[in-house]
Order: C-alpha cells, then structure tokens, then sequence
C-alpha cells in the first residue's frame, strides 16, 4: 500500500523532509502545517503541495494522515505526537533532539506505549551509503575487532551531538554503555531551541570494552578544513587488526594492517543528505508494513537520549555515571547552576 504523511514545520529543514519524496513510491506526501502563512504558502508553491493547514488538529482530522513529520523546534514534541495518535496516524518521524530534558523524553516515551504509534529519530546518516559501507566494513572484521573509538562534532550536544551520539551507537552494535565520564563548559543554544552545555568532553565505556572518546565543541575540529560549521563530525575507530574512518564532507575508508595501501572514498553532504533521508523515510513505510523495524526507533532513542542526559548528570556531579542512569528530572537546570 501507499502510506499518506503530513509535514508539521515549514521551517529549513522541511525542504529536505519534502525533496527526499522524490522518487519515494511508497509514500505520498499529501499535506503541510505551519503556524505562519508566508512560510506554508511557500512551501506549499515551491513544492506543488495544495492542502495547507495552520493547525494541526484540523490537518489529522481531514487528511487522517499515516506517518506526521514533526520539523519542529524540540519543544513542540509531546503535544503533537498525542494527538497524531488519537486521529489514527500510525508513524511519526520527530526531527532531533528528541527531547531536551528527561521529563520530556519519559513522557513520549510513555505515549508511544500506550497508544502503540511508532517513532523514530530523524538522525538519519544511518541511512547514508557511505556509512552503510563502514557498518559493512566493521561487521566483516576488516579492522578485526572495534577496541577504542575517537568522534568530534561541533555544535552543541542537542544540536549535532545526537548525530554523533547515533553513530557511535550504530558503530558499537547499539549495545548500552557501562559508564560515562564527562565535562562540560558554557552554555549555548538558546538561539536556535537547542540550550545545551557549549563544550563536552565524554568518555563512554561499553560492555565489551570499546572506550569511546567524543568531544562536541564550538572550537572543534571534526573536519580539517571545512569552512562550514555544521559539517564538523569525524570519527575515528581503531581496531585489533586496523583502522577505519569517516570523516563527514571529506572521506572515509580503513586499512587493516596486511593493506599496503588504505582504501579511502569521498563522503558528500550535497550527494548523501537528500538520499539518506529518502532511504530514512522508506524505512518507516517497511516498518509499518511490519517488514523490518526502524534503525532509528524509539527505544534506540531513548537509549541515546539517556547516554547524553547521563553525561549531564557525570559532568554535574564530577564523578563518572553508571549507564542506565536514574536521571533526576531538573539535571539540566542543575547543570546550567553550576556551568554559569
């Protein structure tokens, strides 16, 4: 069947929400919300898309849309996703950060069991081919087995860090870590919805042992050279028998230690967003149709969302933090205290 979704947000980040449908036959894109007409109208003309809303509950009472995409800033997350359930939509894609404090994350977190809608993440380089090929590199044992993992992003922690956080989990199996040890410096954010710690430094630990080293700030260098800011992420994995990498707008590529030679291939944002995000989309469609479940589902999510709010509480406390953790509810206000 062919799934019909809805876009709540006209804002930048729509445009590639709505351009990732082109050649995507198992969903429609039929409608589009947005609180502010000039933006709707534009969207709506740019992208031949002719049912426009400015309120949501009136768009899921006459669409009855299948999958909603939330490209909303992190505080429009609950509300939405409640009411998507109740008017039948069965798959929501909520743009990143999940949510900005551990209350707000309990809370969909608890919508989704009760109401059984599925959620996932848009923290979609999962779905880029160039990452595909480095999960296949690691599966295979190219580099023998992963024992210590170096990322850098910029950004702050809720902005670019759940990226950076996504892979680092889909790099180490999704397996939870033990333990993370953290720092962090300033705050940043509030300009764009995302308030956070401007600079963290974090150790994580996961069961089989792979140590992971992440830096996420402003002064980062996660691409040599890039003049863009937020095309900073880079990570570096050493294994028993090599090395591999990936290295956003740049390259990736490994070298175990019988190569003379390493194998290396560009990565481009302009070549894998659109694409990635396609592929992303898809995936909820498959999911729906009970074929194979989102790499980017809720309860890996969730799972994230805890390894960096555990980071918040380790750099709070000054003490590394056992994962999962019991995060209190105001951690990201005691933080700021003490951070100011």
């Amino acid at each position: 069947m062919v799934y019909k979704s809805a876009i709540l947000g006209c804002g930048p980040r729509a445009e590639f929400h709505i351009r990732a449908y082109e050649g995507l036959d198992e969903i429609e894109l039929v409608c589009l919300c947005d609180m502010r007409a000039d933006r709707l109208s534009n969207y709506g003309e740019r992208f031949n898309v002719g049912r426009l809303y400015q309120d949501l509950e009136s768009m899921l009472e006459k669409e009855r849309p299948d999958i909603l995409h939330i490209v909303a800033p992190p505080s429009v997350r609950e509300e939405p996703i409640e009411m998507a359930a109740e008017y039948g939509v069965r798959g929501v894609i909520v743009e990143k950060p999940l949510a900005l404090n551990p209350k707000q994350a309990a809370k969909i977190k608890e919508i989704a069991a009760r109401t059984g809608i599925k959620i996932a993440l848009n923290t979609q380089r999962r779905y880029f081919q160039t990452i595909k090929d480095l999960k296949s590199i690691l599966d295979e044992g190219k580099i023998g087995s992963v024992e210590w993992i170096r990322c850098v992003t910029k950004g702050n922690i809720l902005s670019m860090g759940p990226h950076m956080v996504d892979l680092l989990f889909h790099f180490t199996g999704d397996n939870f870590p033990m333990s993370v040890w953290a720092a962090a410096n300033g705050i940043n954010g509030r300009d764009y919805g995302h308030p956070a710690p401007a600079n963290m430094l974090m150790r994580y630990v996961f069961p089989d042992g792979v140590t992971a080293y992440c830096e996420d700030a402003e002064d980062a260098v996660g691409t040599p050279g890039e003049t863009d800011f937020w095309q900073h992420l880079e990570f570096n994995i050493w294994g028993s028998e090599g090395r591999a990498w990936w290295v956003q707008n740049k390259e990736w590529g490994y070298q175990s230690y019988n190569m003379p030679s390493p194998f290396i291939k560009e990565t481009s944002w302009d070549a894998s967003d659109i694409p990635g995000q396609r592929e992303f989309t898809r995936a909820m469609a498959a999911w729906l149709d009970g074929r194979e479940v989102h790499l980017n589902n809720l309860d890996t999510a969730l799972m994230e969302f805890n390894a960096i709010m555990a980071a918040f509480l380790s750099a709070q406390s000054g003490v590394p933090v056992t994962l999962p953790a019991q995060i209190p509810v105001g951690i990201v206000e005691l933080l700021e205290a003490g951070l100011r």
